[in-house]
């Protein structure tokens, strides 16, 4: 696991995997709100309008799931590469200094 790590860090490649879930997160978003609103205008202007389509709750659900699941996952991915600095190495460096 040190050596998956270390290529992450050096190559760069776990701060891209980070952003590219973070974007495919963000596509996700954009592309289920655009689709209720496309939904919604169609249904507005075509009440009789028949859907042979999954429930809107269902593909809410799912895409929701699936933004989750993305940011969970670079949130975990980042946390793993890039960890926080204690906060006790630092109050002891300066409360040393006068």
């Amino acid at each position: 696991m040190r050596t998956i790590r270390q290529i992450l860090l050096t190559e760069y490649i776990g701060a891209i995997l980070v952003a590219v879930l973070i974007a495919d997160a963000c596509s996700s978003l954009i592309t289920t709100v655009v689709a209720q609103v496309s939904l919604r205008v169609q249904l507005r202007q075509n009440p009789t309008l028949d859907l042979h389509r999954l429930s809107t709750t269902y593909s809410v659900l799912d895409s929701f799931s699936r933004i989750a699941l993305y940011l969970i996952t670079a949130y975990l991915i980042a946390r793993w590469l890039y960890p926080a600095k204690s906060e006790s190495s630092s109050g002891t460096e300066s409360g040393g200094q006068l």
